[in-house]
């Protein structure tokens, strides 16, 4: 049995010792490259952190925070905690957060200027080590917050043009599929309900969406623009019901906008799905409407427990990455989706 099989099967974690034993370098030189160091030969470097993945090798979280003066605690930032979306991404964080030895701390923002606040707040006083953002970054206010007092930090279900790492799910596949099912059942004339161009999620989305419209050869589908909120899907929906264009299949790009959509075919005695199906992105709250509403699913929990293992590379070293989940969403059939209407 080699040091490095001996090291791998002991009972007791991982130690820098086992490490560096098994490539017979100086604990030093291990110690250098799992606490960020930089002066140590790439190759030498990449055959530590290749080691320390092999191990499963994980700090012991007092001595790393004393070394490394670290706080142990890792940020995210959120729109709205009680978008059960975000809800199911922040239980994914926080679950590997706890598996990775981290304190996870769960700032719900308002807007943008919140978003400011909190953000110098948490950094200033030194709360935490990295910063996991869901929140927009169009406010110049918040931009010139993350550039003038950086920490590690990514996006989870964003990009941003600002520049940082993202950890997302496939969402151009979701609107693929949207668009893909409504052409199996049989609708021809569509709406995309999503929010403004600056949302990069809702771009996705309808990117996906437009793809699979063309390719089944249907007529250009309506669009209608509003907030991601309950509010904005039922007014973009009472607004497609009014302009009485025909509209059989309706793609509402969030759970919200689906929940408030339903709602205002319900208020205008449109039933569906006998004579609008609607389709929207999943979270559990989506089997509990009337009728339950047809869902593209995508990988929530995942997305946020990645970015948590995407901040803990960043500690341990290795370049962060654009990471897109690889679980492909998928479709979950309910009461929201018929064939269209004859006649």
């Amino acid at each position: 049995m080699t040091d490095a099989d001996e090291g791998k099967g002991l009972a007791r974690p991982a130690t820098l010792k086992d490490i560096a034993r098994a490539l017979k370098v100086d604990i030093s030189t291990v110690s250098k490259v799992l606490t960020g160091g930089i002066s140590v030969k790439p190759e030498t470097r990449r055959a530590i952190l290749d080691e320390a993945q092999r191990l499963n090798y994980r700090p012991h979280a007092l001595a790393r925070n004393l070394r490394t003066r670290r706080s142990g605690a890792l940020g995210i930032l959120l729109p709205n905690l009680m978008n059960p979306v975000y809800a199911a991404i922040v239980r994914g964080a926080v679950h590997r957060a706890e598996e990775l030895g981290y304190v996870m701390l769960v700032a719900d923002v308002d807007d943008e200027a919140t978003s400011t606040s909190v953000y110098l707040k948490l950094v200033s006083e030194r709360r935490i080590d990295a910063m996991i953002i869901a929140v927009s970054t169009q406010s110049p206010e918040f931009v010139s917050a993350i550039e003038n007092n950086p920490i590690p930090h990514l996006f989870v279900n964003r990009r941003s043009k600002i520049g940082g790492h993202s950890v997302t799910v496939d969402d151009f596949a979701a609107g693929y599929l949207a668009a893909k099912t409504f052409a199996e059942y049989g609708h021809t004339r569509l709406a995309f309900i999503g929010a403004s161009d600056e949302l990069d999620t809702a771009q996705r989305r309808r990117a996906g969406f437009l793809k699979g419209v063309r390719e089944a050869g249907l007529p250009p589908f309506i669009d209608a623009v509003g907030p991601y909120s309950r509010r904005g899907g039922y007014e973009s929906m009472t607004s497609l019901i009014e302009a009485k264009w025909g509209v059989t299949g309706i793609f509402a790009s969030n759970l919200l906008v689906g929940i408030g959509a339903l709602a205002a075919a319900l208020a205008r005695k449109v039933n569906v799905p006998a004579e609008m199906s609607i389709i929207t992105l999943d979270a559990e709250d989506a089997v509990y409407t009337s009728p339950p509403l047809t869902a593209i699913q995508t990988s929530l929990e995942e997305m946020g427990a990645r970015s948590v293992d995407e901040v803990d590379a960043m500690f341990r070293g290795q370049e962060p990455s654009d990471v897109v989940i690889e679980t492909p969403p998928t479709l979950i059939v309910r009461g929201s989706l018929a064939p269209p209407p004859k006649g």
